[in-house]
């Protein structure tokens, strides 16, 4: 069954929701990273909650699977999805309010006129709730699915929904492969620190250049 979802239209500009709760995710990102080297806070499931947002939002930089490998060594696996998945649920709910908006502003929505947009967004809208699930559940690439659906308007509460049933079976699952192979915490941290590192590779000279071409900007007046 097709699902009839207006995917034209366009915010003329930004709510003020969207910087609001943008400033929450990345201040919840700062705080997971933070609490992450704080002694007795490595093991607890409120870090696991905490870094659960981030590692799941559509802008990330934080990899969940060996942190769920890790936890899957110690931890209740039950605990551990329901947990994780309460995060993601937190992080879905975030990240609509913010990239709807974002994705249909009026400035950008050029690339809805494209002819694969059209077409990718025709296939989507036609099972969208089972697509999410299909995809979440699985090592697919999510991050193009998440953009879709933000695109077209998916309803808020069925993308949650589609989140919950996704999230908790993967993240089980995840768990049980870390409590069954039992990958030593060494190559779990040495993966998050190589994913932070390439991120900060990548980043810093951009960020590095913007702050030089703002500077270098002359002061008219």
């Amino acid at each position: 069954m097709t699902h009839v979802i207006d995917s034209d239209l366009d915010y003329q500009r930004l709510p003020l929701h969207v910087y609001l709760l943008g400033a929450l995710l990345v201040a919840i990102g700062a705080i997971t990273f933070i609490l992450m080297f704080v002694q007795d806070h490595g093991d607890g499931y409120d870090l696991l909650f905490l870094y659960s947002i981030p590692a799941n939002a559509a802008i990330s930089v934080f990899p969940h699977e060996p942190v769920l490998l890790y936890y899957g060594k110690f931890a209740n696996l039950f605990l551990v999805a329901v947990v994780a998945t309460a995060g993601s649920l937190v992080s879905a709910y975030l990240d609509h309010r913010v990239f709807v908006p974002i994705l249909n502003h009026r400035k950008i929505t050029h690339y809805k006129r494209t002819r694969f947009y059209r077409k990718a967004a025709e296939y989507f809208a036609r099972y969208p709730f089972a697509t999410l699930v299909v995809v979440g559940a699985t090592p697919l690439p999510y991050w193009p699915f998440k953009i879709m659906a933000f695109s077209i308007h998916y309803p808020l509460w069925r993308y949650v929904a589609a989140n919950a049933v996704a999230r908790f079976p993967r993240y089980w699952v995840t768990a049980w492969v870390g409590a069954m192979i039992r990958i030593p915490n060494w190559i779990l941290i040495s993966f998050v620190v190589v994913v932070f590192g390439a991120y900060g590779i990548k980043a810093g000279p951009a960020a590095w250049r913007r702050l030089r071409g703002d500077r270098s900007t002359p002061v008219s007046g």
